[in-house]
């Protein structure tokens, strides 16, 4: 027996040197799973204030049932009873002729602009709205073609987006740069050479807005396809990969620091560098609601809904380190939580922002919440608010997909709050001191 297991283990350290060097197959990061994390600590100042960000939320995981209420009016804030942050309902249809709802488009998705002056919300017949965060009304109707446009801030200019928009025949293909203070929209790349050309609606730039990776559909076959990296500044394809529908299947992103680029597939998902050379392939089931995030200690990670990948027979939220494949747990959740996992909070690494549905008998301690989990192994949670929506009653679009800014300061969520119509809804954290567990402020009662 002491015989095999040393062969095991030299042929485990063989197999993950030729999977780094740039094999394929096998499991791929399955040998490396962990059913906890050792606890990291925070590099440089950036990440020791991030660290203490969020220290005036209450912690822990004691069962908090939301309590029932009527829906807000809008932009009267509403003090939540449960965990004392400010919630302001920011949105009604009546704000723009002919909605029927008026929501931010999803959780991995950042809908402020670089300096939170301005976000871009999203109408029921596919209308992008223009909004003023000071007053939160609507300003202009954006007038993009395609009512499922891949929209993207720039990371240091309030006034400019990019956009992954229609051309005349209706194909999605054409990147665009969009200043709403002057030009408007104008084009940086048609992809003629495919058929379409998308991040397939959920993929992001790196935290510097330098590299957008793609999905070009090369004929009609849907199996016809390149994966492919553009770089922004230098306006050209940085490189291709064919690959197929499998392995490309539910998305594809740039990490936040724009060393990887990871395919979401049907079983797995797997990592390259942004020259599309293989990295790591992650263990089977390491699919479902996920964002890519910054670790506490400046590592890229996945962060994901273990649904699929159970490893301690619960549903988790699964944290994968994207260059060695270890998975770990970050934190359990009930089995009906139906999780969403949003990292836009790229000016404030080390969190993710997790949202749940519900409700779940055995475990309901994190039901219909918005909480952030830390990410530096310890399992902290800092429970943000109750968001009283519920997608039985109003389908899909009254998920919540809870979503920050940059900062981490200002929280958007849709809510149906209990009734048919769906809106949109801000929790302010502007008022939690970082670093000195100040404890959130809201003028209004609960």
């Amino acid at each position: 027996m002491k015989v095999i297991s040393i062969i095991g283990v030299v042929l485990a350290f063989v197999g993950l040197a030729w999977l780094r060097a740039g094999g394929k197959g096998g499991n791929g990061g399955g040998a490396s799973q962990a059913h906890a994390a050792a606890t990291v600590a925070p590099v440089g100042p950036e990440a020791q204030r991030a660290s203490k960000a969020f220290a005036g939320l209450p912690s822990g995981h004691q069962v908090r049932p939301p309590p029932g209420g009527a829906q807000p009016a809008l932009q009267r804030p509403l003090k939540d009873p449960v965990f004392g942050t400010c919630v302001t309902r920011i949105t009604d249809p009546s704000q723009w002729e002919h909605l029927s709802r008026i929501r931010h488009y999803y959780s991995k998705a950042n809908p402020f602009n670089a300096d939170n002056t301005r976000a871009i919300l999203w109408g029921s017949d596919g209308t992008w709205l223009l909004y003023d965060t000071k007053t939160w009304k609507p300003i202009r109707d954006l007038r993009l073609t395609s009512s499922d446009a891949e929209i993207s801030w720039h990371p240091t200019n309030p006034n400019v987006f990019y956009v992954v928009d229609m051309v005349p025949s209706g194909a999605l293909r054409a990147l665009s740069r969009y200043d709403i203070a002057g030009e408007g929209k104008k084009l940086l790349r048609d992809f003629t050479e495919y058929v379409s050309a998308k991040g397939k609606m959920e993929g992001n730039q790196d935290a510097k807005g330098r590299y957008y990776a793609m999905v070009g559909q090369k004929s009609e076959n849907e199996n016809d396809l390149d994966a492919f990296v553009f770089d922004l500044e230098k306006n050209r394809v940085q490189a291709r990969l064919s690959v197929t529908l499998r392995m490309v299947d539910d998305w594809i992103s740039v990490t936040p620091s724009g060393k990887y680029v990871v395919m979401m597939g049907k079983d797995r998902s797997r990592v390259y560098d942004t020259n599309l050379k293989p990295v790591v392939e992650l263990p089977p089931g390491s699919i479902g609601h996920a964002d890519l995030c910054t670790s506490m200690d400046g590592r890229d990670v996945m962060v994901y809904d273990g649904a699929d990948h159970q490893l301690d027979g619960n549903r988790n939220i699964n944290v994968a380190d994207l260059q060695t494949g270890k998975v770990s747990i970050g934190t359990r959740i009930g089995w009906n939580s139906t999780p969403h996992v949003s990292c836009r909070n790229l000016n404030l690494p080390g969190w993710a922002l997790i949202s749940t549905q519900g409700p779940d008998k055995n475990y309901p301690n994190h039901d219909f919440e918005i909480f952030w989990l830390k990410l530096d192994g310890s399992g902290e949670v800092r429970r943000v608010a109750h968001h009283h929506s519920n997608r039985e009653d109003g389908g899909y679009f009254a998920e919540q997909h809870a979503v920050s800014n940059r900062d981490g300061t200002m929280i958007l969520f849709a809510s149906n709050w209990g009734g048919k119509t769906i809106n949109e809804y801000l929790v302010d954290l502007r008022g939690v001191t970082p670093g000195n567990g100040t404890p959130p402020t809201c003028a209004a009662k609960p």
